[in-house]
């Protein structure tokens, strides 16, 4: 069960986009639109290489991240994206559900309208190799639009307590995450190791 604090940031975190719907359906033309890589326009930022080569972990993604961090609104991040390399891609949408899930859970993810994501966030997770955390969003996705209707009106009524507790099994996905992230963003790091062109150029 959630802390009152954490409630408190989902209800903080709501101004930060529109819920959308997801649904099966919807997920091909979801991928399609983030799938697009414009070579030509890569935005690939300039790096120190010592830097590079002696950060780790969070330190690491966030500062491959931050300086192509540069989207304002949902639909920056459509445009924007098409100047990510699949590794880009990979490491920018899975930090929108680390940042998520650390916070308040999946079922902030969800809240906070970020299941639009769901299926970028499938893709890379697949490009860097993990198939446990591939798995728990895949889950947790499953568990989000089985129950899409009973979200969505504790949305309504300001009131998402009970989403944290038995019968939603959303607690349990988050104290895998918890238990899992952190691999997660060693596959980034190797991923970006073995591909560095994908991410900088180096000074």
């Amino acid at each position: 069960m959630k802390t009152l604090l954490t409630l408190l940031l989902i209800t903080t975190l709501f101004g930060c986009g529109q819920t959308k719907n997801n649904s099966t359906k919807s997920e091909p033309k979801a991928v399609e639109q983030f799938n697009t890589f414009d070579t030509a326009q890569h935005l690939q930022p300039l790096f120190d290489k010592v830097k590079f080569d002696t950060l780790h972990g969070f330190d690491f993604g966030w500062a491959l991240l931050e300086p192509i961090n540069l989207a304002k609104s949902r639909d920056d991040d459509k445009e924007l994206s098409k100047r990510f390399s699949p590794g880009q891609k990979a490491l920018y949408f899975i930090w929108y559900l680390d940042e998520q899930v650390r916070n308040g859970g999946f079922p902030q993810f969800y809240l906070n309208g970020y299941g639009e994501y769901t299926p970028p966030i499938k893709e890379g997770l697949k490009l860097i190799g993990d198939t446990t955390m591939l798995t728990l969003v895949s889950n947790a996705d499953n568990e989000y639009l089985t129950h899409q209707k009973e979200v969505d009106s504790y949305k309504q009524k300001s009131d998402w307590q009970p989403l944290y507790e038995p019968p939603y099994k959303f607690d349990d996905y988050d104290k895998a995450y918890y238990s899992s992230n952190e691999n997660m963003m060693k596959l980034i790091e190797k991923y970006a190791r073995q591909h560095p062109e994908d991410f900088v150029k180096f000074k």
